[in-house]
């Protein structure tokens, strides 16, 4: 299953998010968590967890909330959905998937 940006990629590795998330915050977009525990590729609106993160200056802060959501949700995908304010557009891609190998 393919899901929003980079699904067609191998996933990101941590540092490699982190770059993202950076990329995205100098580029003045709020950063915001979403996940699900049944993603579909024409699902775009996942449950949000929290508020955005207006506040957001790093990608360590992002990442540490990513944490704080997969070790609460761990059978959910979670995603960063990063809005821009000027043209209300976005931009969203997969950062956490669950380990699925021990479903039967």
């Amino acid at each position: 299953m393919r899901l929003e940006t980079f699904g067609y990629l191998p996933p990101l590795t941590r540092p490699e998010q982190a770059a993202q998330i950076s990329f995205l915050l100098a580029g003045g977009l709020v950063p915001a968590i979403e996940h699900t525990d049944r993603p579909a590729p024409g699902d775009h609106y996942w449950h949000l967890w929290k508020l955005p993160l207006f506040d957001a200056t790093s990608a360590e802060d992002v990442v540490a909330e990513i944490d704080r959501c997969a070790d609460a949700n761990p059978t959910d995908y979670v995603k960063i959905v990063a809005y821009d304010r000027a043209t209300q557009g976005q931009v969203a891609f997969v950062v956490r998937a669950p380990d699925r190998t021990a479903e039967p």
